[in-house]
């Protein structure tokens, strides 16, 4: 297998749960066939995994973990690599935005709280073949997302959004007309604040990926910080000062308030018509 890079979270984790299953059968005595007859699948697709080449789907995933006696030890490499929202890292994404005070983040993509729901489900449908899961259910994890800024006392919620956000939407175009025209409404809600990033501004800092900070009424400040496909919660305050030094500046370049509605309204003069 060819080397990975340190960073490339989501590679290393693949290639860690091919070690493991790798690990336990060969522990346990078996070759590739043996273990491929006990899980009703082909000696090929053991080395597909194994090698890291495929991801073995979560049903998948429990059977060969059955099978080889690894205790949970490969679901739990699997679980890390799950966007679906039964996955651990998901759910808390979900409970910890729920019982937050503030929300601060730095995005690439609509947020998830401020879409609408049909652009929830085409950007869903889109993803299927690449992350899987289960969609009726990812459907339903965002619409839970969005009702956290409904709730009677809701979390203030303040987005710094690249402008490349604005061209990777799902959708045709008055699909993409509608998600413009609710961020610029959502925009005025008094618990949201929505700042864009033009490319000319920040684009030097895009490397720096996708955060959330999420403050805590009655605990420290939580950081999430998106790499590759995979997530990271961490409450070390080091870690968290950097996130929030990285949105503050963020903040600072970005375009104001009333300015990203004005570039969000030229954004949407610009589109081509409907059909």
């Amino acid at each position: 297998m060819a080397a990975l890079r340190p960073l490339d979270s989501y590679l290393v984790r693949v290639a860690e749960l091919g070690n493991a299953i790798r690990e336990h059968r060969l522990a346990k005595g078996w070759k590739q066939a043996e273990l491929a007859k006990a899980v009703a699948l082909s000696p090929t697709a053991i080395s597909h995994f194994e090698n890291g080449s495929h991801v073995p789907r979560r049903d998948v995933t429990r059977r060969i973990d059955d099978a080889l006696d690894a205790g949970g030890r490969l679901w739990r490499f699997r679980d890390e690599l799950d966007d679906n929202p039964d996955a651990k890292w998901i759910a808390r994404y979900l409970r910890e935005q729920s019982k937050a005070a503030t929300i601060r983040q730095i995005t690439g993509f609509v947020p998830a709280m401020l879409e609408t729901e049909e652009h929830t489900q085409l950007a869903l449908e889109a993803g299927m073949p690449f992350y899987g899961g289960n969609l009726q259910d990812k459907i339903d994890y965002r619409a839970k997302m969005r009702a956290i800024l409904r709730k009677p006392q809701p979390p203030t919620l303040r987005v710094v959004m690249w402008e490349s956000a604005l061209h990777t939407m799902a959708g045709d175009t008055r699909v993409k007309r509608e998600q413009l025209l609710h961020l610029i409404k959502r925009s005025h809600d008094p618990n949201v604040e929505l700042r864009l990033l033009p490319f000319h501004i920040g684009s030097i800092f895009m490397y720096e990926g996708f955060a959330t900070i999420i403050g805590r009424p009655r605990s420290s400040p939580l950081a999430h910080r998106a790499i590759g496909r995979l997530g990271k919660f961490t409450t070390n305050q080091t870690s968290v000062a950097e996130l929030t030094r990285l949105y503050d500046h963020l903040h600072d370049l970005a375009l104001a308030p009333d300015e990203s509605r004005a570039f969000l309204r030229k954004t949407v003069e610009e589109l081509p018509p409907c059909p």
